[in-house]
């Protein structure tokens, strides 16, 4: 008798789960993939886009048709709530029952966490496209009026490495507009020394970042919790006033409202507590992945900070959700990911970020080129064509 799994969300944890199963039943049962959009936004490029480096059809394909070919089922509409009991999706339009559901939702920025945090002004925001053009127009201006530039990320924030990209290419920007010698610059984080990333660096990246900002004059603020954002000024808790004219704060993210909002389904903030199978705790025929998971800290910090998704730790969950629901259907093992090897995939994908960002930091005739013409876009333009490509490859289902 044919199943139904029902996969909510279509980003990068979404999709994968969706085409690695449609690889592994092979059509024996239906697949439904629901997001708001059929447009995927290859997120990290979010963070160029203000600069002017990539218009949104450069970072986003359709995923309809690629989802028609696999024999995958998308529709198209918001997911307003969960019945547990009787296994239903709530949308607006109808009410959708699943056999195995894969909460693939994300997360979404918490501004509400901190008092002027959100995206007006004099604080603004990479997080979505429509921030992201905002950001664009906001930036312009800056240039044109300059004064304090403050990029960071907040408490509980996991996304740290938006911060550093977004102000690298803010430097490298000033430097074209004779301006980085001119405004004062200050980076906010909450990690405990730079390059932190939310799961611990390694000394070469310290040492080379904090070069970078000496030679930039950039003042940095570790174990920094932000208290309150007003017009023109960022007051940290240690009461410490920047002034600033152009803000720029990764935030903390938490669930979905559709997750959070249904009884006991999540945790506090909306992340879904799953078992090393990514099988939820209470139900078992539902399963989480990607930012949508709750990640426990690695190490305490003086500051709470997020664990960050990336790339490969996110590839993976999803696979091995693909693999544990065709063993649920078709016979098999299963697989089971524990945290310590998530944090591992975490520290790979940040290594190779912070190799990007700062190998080149040394190097006093570089002129900041690395940032946009070097290996950062290249790696980010040759990803979304990979990950197009890939969804036909053989070797997609390997973990």
């Amino acid at each position: 008798m044919k199943k139904r799994v029902v996969i909510v969300g279509s980003s990068f944890a979404g999709y994968s789960v969706a085409l690695s199963l449609a690889k592994l039943l092979e059509g024996d049962h239906e697949i439904i993939v629901i997001d708001e959009s059929s447009k995927f936004i290859f997120l990290p490029s979010l963070v160029w886009h203000p600069f002017g480096y990539h218009h949104p059809d450069d970072i986003s394909f359709d995923v309809k048709s690629i989802y028609e070919e696999l024999g995958i089922k998308f529709i198209e509409s918001r997911v307003y709530g969960f019945d547990l009991t009787d296994q239903m999706i709530y949308t607006p339009k109808e009410d959708i029952s699943y056999d195995y559901l894969v909460v693939a939702t994300g997360a979404k920025p918490n501004y509400s966490s901190i008092k002027g945090l959100l995206p007006s002004e004099t604080a603004w925001s990479v997080c979505s496209i429509t921030e992201a053009e905002k950001t664009r127009s906001a930036w312009k201006n800056f240039l044109q009026n300059p004064g304090t530039l403050v990029v960071g990320a907040a408490q509980w924030a996991g996304y740290f490495f938006t911060a550093y990209e977004f102000l690298l290419n803010a430097l490298s920007q000033l430097k074209e507009h004779d301006l980085i010698h001119k405004v004062p610059i200050h980076f906010i984080t909450a990690e405990p020394y730079l390059t932190h990333f939310g799961i611990g660096g390694n000394t070469e990246d310290v040492n080379a970042c904090e070069e970078l900002f000496k030679r930039y004059g950039v003042k940095w603020h570790t174990n920094a919790e932000i208290h309150e954002m007003k017009d023109h000024q960022i007051i940290l808790e240690n009461g410490t006033k920047i002034k600033s004219d152009f803000t720029m704060i990764v935030p903390q993210f938490v669930g979905v409202d559709a997750v959070r909002t249904t009884r006991k389904f999540a945790n506090p903030i909306g992340f879904l507590i799953v078992n090393d199978r990514f099988q939820h705790v209470n139900y078992p025929n539902i399963y989480g992945v990607g930012g949508a998971v709750s990640i426990p800290q690695t190490q305490d910090t003086i500051i709470p900070c997020g664990v960050p998704r990336t790339n490969k730790s996110t590839r993976v969950m999803a696979k091995t959700v693909a693999y544990n629901i065709f063993a649920e259907l078709k016979g098999g093992s299963h697989i089971s990911i524990p945290n310590s090897d998530l944090y591992e995939y975490c520290r790979e994908d940040m290594g190779k970020l912070g190799n990007l960002l700062f190998s080149n930091a040394r190097n006093e005739n570089h002129e900041l080129d690395f940032i946009k013409h070097g290996a950062q876009e290249k790696w980010t333009n040759a990803s979304i064509e990979q990950f197009i490509e890939a969804s036909f490859e053989p070797n997609f289902l390997k973990i």
